[in-house]
């Protein structure tokens, strides 16, 4: 059985199919069962967008530009899966029901977003849990309490951060809370609400928890419950499925870095767990770049593929607080926020696209040849054409070859040499032995 797993899907236009390389479509058209997270919300007319800033709301043949692609496993957890709300979670699962795809990862209940997806080829049954740690809090399904109804949403891998200081920066803090006045408020607020802090080494300022320790670092906590029930889900599945994958949608990474190129360290312990569980191979995507590749005991964790589309600008749905967040009047026309994110004052590109590293991804082939771990493994470089002229090509991808492959595998072998992965370029594909 041949597995082609992507990344994100982000893009507001049609016809995809025709205008993509031909050669990502053979690659496509070759596997078994394609895996990509849908990076997007699918509301109805009559739904309205939720407050959250920058919203991917796309119209309803979205999904059906999916299917033409064979793209069959589908995860709907990202920190987009709330952007209208709860109303447009049920809304995005219908949209893709209609086409005949389960959404992995969103549910009408925190059961049902947790619980595995599957997909049928002639050579094996694969089943995905889908979660996402980024937007974890906001946009969480949830089970049927007393008397209340259950909540749509994601499937959550929650965590948290803590900053640990030394004594002298930790009693800087203390000193700054006590010129502010917040010292005193912020103890009473607490013995109020019966959450008071007894710890001596431990307070928190503007939001963010404070440990005295050795040395400054950040620290990252999973949330326990969260991954013992995504491990729970994927152990389940084993048992109704020839081969488990998992789809992890993260923008975390190193020192708070969203675009830092190494995974935050819960991530590594969330994703050991998951193979540990059953997983066969763990997808990971969200921070618009690659990151590194691990082999843990035999299966894959790719923590990002980076995208598989990545088209901003023909977004067709745009709220006015996501003008107002940008700072264009609210009834500007959508171009003004295209254009102001894509050029600088000078005239030269910005943000995603003034980097190729925004634009590198990569289709990862698995083959499963008998048992549930991958029996080869083949990494395909893309290049979704961030600075094309057109927007018919913008964001869309091709097969990187030549320089531009062998300089995405080696960004990609860089990143992966400290979790001991090797990885043999031969032409212009990557493989893992």
């Amino acid at each position: 059985m041949r597995i082609l797993g992507a990344g994100d899907m982000i893009f507001g236009g049609r016809k995809l199919r025709e205008r993509f390389d031909p050669r990502v479509l053979e690659l496509l058209d070759g596997a078994d069962l394609v895996f990509a997270n849908a990076e997007f919300t699918i509301p109805r007319p009559s739904t309205p967008a939720y407050p959250e800033g920058y919203t991917l709301g796309t119209h309803r043949w979205a999904a059906a530009e999916l299917r033409s692609l064979g793209i069959e496993l589908v995860s709907g957890a990202n920190n987009h899966t709330g952007d209208y709300g709860h109303l447009g979670v049920l809304d995005t699962i219908d949209a893709f029901a209609a086409e005949g795809i389960e959404l992995a990862g969103v549910g009408r209940s925190l059961a049902e977003a947790r619980s595995a997806t599957y997909a049928d080829s002639p050579h094996g049954r694969v089943g995905l849990v889908a979660t996402s740690t980024t937007g974890a809090d906001g946009f969480r399904a949830a089970d049927a309490g007393r008397k209340v109804a259950a909540r749509p949403g994601l499937n959550p891998l929650r965590w948290s951060a803590r900053y640990e200081l030394t004594d002298e920066q930790f009693e800087q803090v203390l000193a700054i809370q006590r010129a502010l006045g917040i010292d005193a408020t912020h103890r009473e607020t607490d013995r109020i609400e019966i959450r008071e802090n007894l710890d001596p080494d431990r307070t928190s300022f503007g939001g963010a928890s404070l440990r005295r320790a050795e040395q400054a670092r950040v620290r990252f906590d999973v949330h326990r419950q969260d991954l013992e029930e995504i491990c729970a889900a994927i152990e389940d599945a084993t048992a109704t499925a020839d081969v488990v994958l998992v789809s992890m949608h993260a923008h975390e990474g190193e020192d708070e870095g969203w675009y830092s190129e190494q995974p935050a360290e819960f991530l590594v312990e969330a994703a050991h767990a998951m193979v540990e569980a059953g997983a066969s191979a763990v997808f990971g995507h969200g921070p618009h770049m690659l990151r590194g590749i691990e082999v843990h005991r035999g299966a894959p964790i790719f923590y990002s593929l980076n995208g598989l589309t990545f088209d901003l600008e023909t977004g067709p749905l745009m709220p006015a607080e996501m003008l107002e967040k940008y700072g264009h009047p609210t009834t500007a026309f959508p171009s003004r926020l295209h254009l102001g994110r894509r050029y600088g004052a000078d005239g030269q590109p910005v943000g995603f696209s003034s980097e190729a590293r925004f634009s590198d991804g990569l289709l990862a082939e698995l083959e499963f040849a008998e048992g549930r771990l991958p029996t080869a493994i083949r990494l395909h470089p893309i290049d979704m054409r961030l600075g094309a002229d057109t927007l018919g090509e913008r964001g869309m991808p091709r097969l990187a070859a030549g320089e531009d492959a062998t300089r995405i595998l080696g960004d990609v072998l860089r990143m992966s040499k400290p979790f001991g992965t090797e990885i043999a370029v031969r032409g212009d594909i990557g493989t893992i032995d």
